[in-house]
């Protein structure tokens, strides 16, 4: 859990609400879309790219 008590576990190392390992520091997160129909299909919306991003 992080201080905004939440207990989301992230991967995405390039957003700026990443943490550590896998903790997401976001004191809310929107994920969609409204037409996913499996866990592939789905995206944090509330994803912001992180200034030291590693991109490919």
């Amino acid at each position: 859990m992080n201080e905004n008590g939440n207990k989301i576990k992230c991967d995405a190392k390039n957003c700026v609400y990443h943490e550590g390992k896998e903790t997401c520091t976001a004191s809310c997160i929107k994920v969609g879309t409204c037409d996913a129909c499996d866990c592939g299909e789905t995206i944090c919306a509330t994803f912001e790219l992180n200034e030291n991003a590693v991109q490919f």
